[in-house]
């Protein structure tokens, strides 16, 4: 069996200021440039949370979300505005990354009732200059 190896909580916050750095300096290739031993699904979620922060949203822990969205699970990000609320959660797709080099259109099919209530960002979207 394989040990996975134990990363010291202060070098953790020091990758993900690294992280958060390099996104605000470059966007996200240059975050995951810099990732070190963090997953891109940790980059892409702080590159998120970064954004929403400068669109003037306030990042909620779960503890200090409402019931109504503690009672559907547990998302990556809970992000707040005046009253509006926003979840997301983080999937990096390989599988659909791979998919878009071939230019054509790609439709992503859930099991969700509207999936007009969906927004994707990709890269793009994700870096600060977008809107």
């Amino acid at each position: 069996m394989t040990s996975i190896p134990m990363i010291p909580v202060r070098k953790l916050f020091e990758l993900m200021r690294r992280v958060r750095k390099a996104y605000k300096r470059g966007g996200v290739k240059e975050a995951l440039n810099v990732r070190g031993l963090l997953t891109p699904h940790e980059v892409l979620r702080i590159c998120a949370e970064e954004k929403l922060k400068k669109a003037g949203y306030r990042i909620v822990n779960r503890d200090e979300a409402p019931d109504f969205i503690k009672k559907v699970g547990s998302p990556d990000i809970i992000a707040e505005k005046n009253g509006s609320w926003i979840l997301a959660e983080v999937k990096p797709l390989d599988q659909l990354a791979r998919y878009e080099q071939a230019g054509v259109r790609l439709i992503l099919v859930t099991n969700l009732e509207k999936g007009k209530s969906v927004e994707i960002w990709g890269i793009e979207e994700l870096d600060l200059d977008s809107s």
